[in-house]
């Protein structure tokens, strides 16, 4: 018995994604663009900064969308690819919105990070689910577990404060490992895998 494996464009992807969003936080933590209140002091590279977060967080719903479509996907990784493609939504909103904000006031708007913060939260729970769902499915083997590390990195960049951007790492890189996996997975020969027994 075999598991059809999500295609190659959807592990691709899923590595932009984690990769672009980490470079957007480590930019920012090499070379900060705000002072400690807020106020932008380099227009241009804040800008950048927020552009290549907003890319990031497109190519992971792109990514998130591959993988909704994954086949013998169970109804609870189903809802958990929904969960994340809203939470991944809102880290993209709060890109847009804080780099417009930014620029227009040079403070970006106080209010954006209500949706930063959401989103990590369903990106935490989403997250799980659709790890449990693709473990489920056999689609991935055992790379179903990047999730729920994932999710983990979520939660503590939401809840540990100094840990934040550490947390932010763990799931963007997380979502890099889940897209290697995937890209790696998909290219075996007739582009399938061995299912779980039962």
């Amino acid at each position: 018995m075999t598991a059809p494996v999500p295609d190659r464009r959807t592990g691709g992807a899923a590595v932009a994604g984690g990769l672009l969003l980490a470079a957007s936080v480590g930019a920012e933590l090499v070379h900060p663009v705000q002072n400690p209140d807020g106020s932008v002091v380099s227009p241009a590279l804040f800008a950048g900064y927020l552009g290549v977060w907003c890319l990031g967080a497109a190519a992971l719903l792109v990514a998130q969308l591959g993988l909704r479509r994954t086949p013998g996907l169970t109804a609870v990784g189903r809802a958990g690819a929904v969960v994340n493609l809203a939470g991944t939504g809102l880290l993209l909103a709060f890109g847009v919105v804080v780099v417009v904000s930014g620029l227009a006031t040079g403070t970006p708007l106080e209010a954006s990070f209500l949706a930063f913060a959401i989103g990590l939260l369903l990106l935490a729970v989403g997250s799980a689910l659709l790890g449990v769902g693709l473990r489920r499915s056999g689609a991935l083997g055992g790379w179903w577990t990047t999730l729920p590390v994932a999710s983990a990195g979520a939660l503590v960049a939401l809840l540990v404060e100094q840990w934040h951007d550490l947390g932010l790492f763990v799931l963007f890189g997380a979502w890099v490992l889940l897209g290697v996996a995937t890209t790696r997975r998909s290219s075996r020969p007739a582009d399938r895998v061995a299912a779980p027994v039962g």
